[in-house]
C-alpha cells in the first residue's frame, strides 16, 4: 500500500495449506466458575484436530495448561500442567492487599503434529474463574435509567469502597458467572435511605429472576446487614445482574441502598473431599439486642490441619482478640445477618461455613 508522499506500509499474513489448526476446549471447570484461594480445581481439556485425529488418539502430552493469577486487567503466569486432565492448586491469594480485584485465569493449548509439507499449528483457549467472595465495586458493568451505581471510597467498607448512589432501576453486572455448585448468595448491604430490593437476574437486567433480597433502612449507610437468598442455576456461563428496585422512589427522593460485597455460597469448582465447615448459632433468632453464641464443626481434608480461623458476623463489626472455632457476638439492631467462619488449613486452602441469624 502506498499513501501520500510515497509512504508505504506492508502487512504479512502466513497461510498454512494442508494442516488445520486444532480446536481446544476446556470442559471443566466452566468459565466464570466460583472458587476460594487455596482450592484444588480439577480440569479436563478436549482437543479436536482433523489431521491428528485421523492417525489415532490425541497425544495428551502435547496439551499444556497454564494457571494465572488475575489482578484487575492483567494476568500473572503461575504454573504449567501437562495433560488432558489434572488438578490446579490455586495460590493462597495473599500476595496483594485487601480489596484487590483478584481472580484466576486458565489457558489450555495444543500443538499438533503438522502434516506433510505443512508446519505444526497451535490451538488454544482460555477462561476465567471468580472468587466466591466478591467486592461489589468489582462489577464489570453498570447502568440503568438513572445512570447506574457509583463507587464511593468509605473507610468502613470491606475493601475501602462500596457501591453508592443507587436509585430505582440501576443495575450492576458481573461477567462471567457460572453457578455450578453454588446454591445461594449473601449480600452485605446497608441503607440510610428508602431501602429496596436486590434482584439477581441472568443474561440481562430483565432476564430470568434467580433470587432476591430486601434491604430495609438499616439506620445508616455504615450499618450493614447480610441477608442470604437462594439462587437458581440458569445453566451454563452467563452475565449475572444485580438489579435495584423500589417503586416508591422518584427523582429528588433519597437513594435506595449501598452494597459492600457479595458472597456466593457453595464449593463451586473445588475438588470434592475438601475441608467442611458447619456452623450453629444459639439463639438463631430473637429481639435486639441479641447475644449469640456461635460454634462450629470443622472436618479438615485428609492429612491436613486447621491453621487459622476468621469470623465475620455480617454486621460490619470486627471480631476482637484471638479467633478460634467458637465465638460470641451481640447484635444491637434488627435485621437479617449471615455469620461466617472461614478456616485456613496448613496448605493455604480456605473453606467457609455460614449460619443465618434473624434479629427482630
Amino acid at each position: 500500500m502506498t499513501g501520500p508522499d510515497e509512504l508505504t506500509a506492508l502487512a504479512v499474513q502466513d497461510i498454512t495449506v494442508g494442516n488445520t489448526r486444532p480446536e481446544v476446549t476446556i470442559q471443566q471447570p466452566p468459565d466464570g466458575g466460583m472458587f476460594s484461594f487455596g482450592d484444588t480445581i480439577p480440569f479436563t481439556v478436549k482437543v479436536t484436530d482433523a489431521e491428528d485425529d485421523a492417525s489415532g488418539p490425541i497425544d495428551c502430552s502435547r496439551v499444556v495448561v497454564q494457571s494465572q493469577l488475575g489482578h484487575d486487567t492483567h494476568l500473572h503466569p503461575l504454573d504449567n500442567y501437562t495433560g488432558c486432565t489434572g488438578e490446579i492448586v490455586t495460590d493462597a491469594g495473599d500476595s496483594h492487599g485487601p480489596g484487590q480485584n483478584l481472580y484466576y485465569g486458565i489457558t489450555a493449548q495444543y500443538e499438533d503434529r503438522g502434516a506433510p509439507d505443512a508446519p505444526e499449528l497451535t490451538g488454544s483457549t482460555s477462561l476465567t474463574l471468580r472468587t466466591s467472595f466478591r467486592e461489589a465495586e468489582h462489577r464489570t458493568a453498570t447502568g440503568g435509567a438513572n445512570g447506574g451505581a457509583d463507587i464511593g471510597s468509605r473507610a468502613d467498607a470491606s475493601g475501602g469502597k462500596r457501591l453508592i448512589e443507587i436509585e430505582d432501576g440501576d443495575w450492576v453486572g458481573f461477567d462471567p458467572v457460572n453457578l455450578k455448585k453454588v446454591d445461594s448468595v449473601t449480600v452485605g448491604a446497608s441503607s440510610g435511605g428508602l431501602g429496596g430490593t436486590v434482584e439477581f437476574r441472568a443474561g440481562s437486567p430483565t432476564g430470568e429472576l434467580l433470587g432476591s433480597v430486601k434491604i430495609p433502612n438499616t439506620g445508616g449507610y455504615e450499618k450493614l446487614i447480610s441477608p442470604t437468598t437462594k439462587l437458581r442455576n440458569p445453566g451454563g456461563s452467563t452475565t449475572l445482574y444485580a438489579v435495584f428496585t423500589n417503586p416508591d422512589w422518584a427523582p429528588g427522593k433519597a437513594d435506595l441502598l449501598s452494597v459492600d460485597w457479595l458472597y456466593f455460597n457453595g464449593p463451586g469448582v473445588e475438588k470434592k473431599g475438601g475441608t467442611t465447615v458447619a456452623l450453629q448459632a444459639a439463639p438463631a433468632s430473637g429481639t435486639a439486642p441479641l447475644a449469640v453464641s456461635l460454634s462450629s464443626t470443622v472436618k479438615p481434608a485428609a492429612g491436613r490441619t486447621i491453621a487459622s480461623y476468621h469470623w465475620d458476623f455480617g454486621d460490619n463489626v470486627k471480631p476482637s482478640g484471638t479467633e478460634g472455632p467458637t465465638a460470641t457476638h451481640a447484635y444491637d439492631r434488627e435485621g437479617a445477618y449471615t455469620a461466617r467462619l472461614t478456616v485456613t488449613d496448613d496448605q493455604g486452602d480456605t473453606t467457609t461455613g455460614a449460619v443465618l441469624i434473624n434479629v427482630k
